[in-house]
């Protein structure tokens, strides 16, 4: 199995249509990769068993303070989608790929940051992001703001920007459907 690239971002709103329309974006055609979620989460004892992401989004928006991590596969390609629901109401998204195919990377990266606007996203190497909005932000201020082509040999990096047209990017829409 190749090594995955993770591409994170803080979530604009930490919603139900926020987090649908970023699935519906990037990996529109997936599978859950669980199935049962616990409340809380990994517990041998939980309060609660879902079984449906939908169900699990749901509560976690509900419940600002509800730690939680959700996966999909593609049905497509070698990717994977992650919501990360974390206890200061945050959210980070996140977005897999191989990371043999740095073309790929660059394009989610940029897409991503299109998407939610900013350019506050990260790239790591099989990695989960950091717990919290605070920490994230502290890794993401510690990186090189414009890094090159050997960012890709460290272990988290900022988007490589690479050369750039000279047209500024469009940035995507989010179709927020409930």
């Amino acid at each position: 199995m190749p090594e995955y690239a993770d591409v994170y971002a803080i979530g604009g709103e930490r919603a139900e249509r926020a987090i649908t329309g970023f699935l519906d974006c990037f990996l529109p055609s997936r599978a859950e990769s669980a199935d049962e979620y616990e409340i809380p989460q990994y517990s041998n004892s939980p309060t609660i068993v879902y079984r449906k992401a939908s169900d699990l989004i749901r509560h976690c928006c509900t419940n600002q303070e509800e730690v939680h991590a959700i996966y999909w596969r593609s049905n497509e390609q070698p990717e994977h989608a992650m919501v990360f629901f974390l206890a200061d109401g945050g959210v980070i998204l996140g977005i897999s790929t191989p990371a043999g195919n740095s073309e790929r990377v660059d394009e989610i990266a940029s897409d991503l940051e299109r998407y939610i606007g900013s350019d506050n996203i990260f790239i790591t190497y099989e990695d989960t992001p950091p717990e919290s909005t605070q920490e994230f932000y502290a890794l993401l201020n510690s990186l090189d703001s414009d890094p090159d082509e050997l960012a890709r040999e460290t272990r988290v990096h900022r988007r490589i920007r690479g050369e750039q047209s000279g047209q500024p990017e469009s940035p995507i829409t989010p179709d927020f459907k409930s």
